[in-house]
C-alpha cells in the first residue's frame, strides 16, 4: 500500500511540474483599433458606418460613428487631410457629403468608444501604442476611465499634427475582460469636426496547460483517493 501511495505522489507531482509547463495559444497577439476600418483592417470609404467605434454628444447615448467625407464640401479641411492614412476620420452618424457641418455643437465633450477583449490575453504582458488627432481639440484618450497621459490638449488645436502615445506592460491599465477605448473632443465652430485614430494592442495570450498535464493530474488523484478508501 505504502508503494503505491509513494507511485500515486510521484504521478500527482509529475501533474503539478507538467503544469508549470503550459503552452500560450500565440507567442504574440495584436489588436487593430483604428478608427475607420472594418475587421481585416482595411480603411472603410467615406459614408461607411464604423463597425466597431461609437460615437456620442451627451456620454450616454452611442451610436455608429460615420467615416467623414473629403472637401470641398464634406468634413476634412485645413491640414486634416495629411494623416497616415492607415485609418480614417469618423464622427458623428448625420453628417453629410453636401455640408462641412456637425452636431458637435460649441465646446461640447463629443465622446467616441470601442470596447475590446483581453480575456485570453496575459496581462503583464499587454501594451498599447498609436497616435490620434482630434479636430478641432482633443480633450483626451482613455482607457477604462483613465486618461492616457500626454492626450488632453487643454483647449489647443490637434488636428494638423499628430499625438503619440503609450501604455506599457505590466502597468496594470488593464482588465481581464473587455476593455474600453475612449476618445473625447470638442468643437469651436460645429463644422469640420472629427475624431482620427491609430493604435495597437500587443500581448502574449494567457498559457493553457496541455491536456496531458490534466490528465496525469487527475491520474494522481484518482490514485491518492484509492489508497485513502483502502486504509479506510
Amino acid at each position: 500500500m505504502k508503494s503505491i501511495a509513494v507511485f500515486a505522489a510521484i504521478v500527482l507531482g509529475a501533474g503539478f511540474s507538467a503544469a508549470g509547463h503550459a503552452v500560450p495559444l500565440a507567442a504574440n497577439t495584436t489588436i487593430n483599433l483604428n478608427t475607420g476600418t472594418d475587421a481585416a483592417g482595411s480603411v472603410l470609404a467615406a459614408g461607411t458606418l464604423d463597425p466597431f467605434w461609437t460615437i456620442s454628444t451627451n456620454g450616454t447615448t452611442f451610436t455608429a460613428a460615420r467615416v467623414i467625407y473629403p472637401a470641398p464640401t464634406g468634413q476634412i479641411c485645413c491640414g486634416m487631410e495629411t494623416v497616415d492614412g492607415s485609418a480614417a476620420w469618423i464622427s458623428t452618424p448625420d453628417v453629410t457629403a453636401s455640408d462641412p457641418a456637425t452636431t458637435w455643437g460649441i465646446s461640447n465633450i463629443i465622446f467616441a468608444r470601442r470596447t475590446f477583449d483581453l480575456t485570453a490575453f496575459d496581462l503583464d504582458t499587454v501594451s498599447l501604442a498609436g497616435e490620434l488627432r482630434v479636430a478641432d481639440s482633443s480633450a483626451g484618450l482613455y482607457l477604462n476611465g483613465t486618461l492616457v497621459p500626454g492626450t488632453h490638449a487643454n483647449g489647443g488645436y490637434t488636428f494638423q499634427s499628430d499625438i503619440a502615445f503609450s501604455i506599457a506592460a505590466g502597468s496594470n491599465a488593464f482588465v481581464q475582460g473587455i476593455n474600453t477605448l475612449e476618445l473625447r473632443g470638442t468643437s469651436v465652430n460645429s463644422s469640420w469636426d472629427a475624431m482620427y485614430l491609430t493604435t495597437t494592442v500587443s500581448g502574449v495570450n494567457a498559457p493553457v496547460p496541455e491536456p496531458e498535464t490534466w490528465a496525469l493530474f487527475f491520474a494522481g488523484l484518482g490514485i491518492l483517493a484509492l489508497v485513502r478508501s483502502k486504509r479506510a
